[in-house]
């Protein structure tokens, strides 16, 4: 589908609109656990998932599985630095919950 709007733009036909379907496999929220779905409607979905899929594309195409599994790690260690060092810093200010919510630096509701 992507490849025909590709084609399209490239010979001048103008834009076109991709319509993604995505799914969400996990709850809204770290709180929310998503259990009021059907297991097997989520496993339908995780098998279509593009991220691992274009994966194995591209091991197929010869990238080397080691390159992603470095990446991968590294990627979970500096995560959890970062963590741990948030959870060890200072509270934040309380004057400073309302600051930089908005562009303008301000907090209240634009109508």
């Amino acid at each position: 589908m992507a490849a025909g709007a590709i084609d399209k733009a490239r010979a001048g036909g103008g834009p076109s609109l991709i319509e993604a379907l995505t799914y969400r496999h996990g709850g809204h929220s770290r709180a929310d656990p998503g259990k009021y779905r059907p297991s097997e409607e989520v496993a339908e979905w995780l098998a279509r998932d593009p991220i691992p899929a274009y994966r194995q594309v591209l091991i197929s195409r010869g990238w080397a599985r080691r390159p992603w599994t470095g990446s991968t790690r590294r990627r979970r260690q500096r995560w959890t630095v970062a963590t741990e060092e948030a959870k060890a810093g200072a509270e934040p200010r309380l004057e400073l919950a309302f600051t930089d919510v908005w562009s303008d630096g301000g907090w209240d509701w634009r109508n």
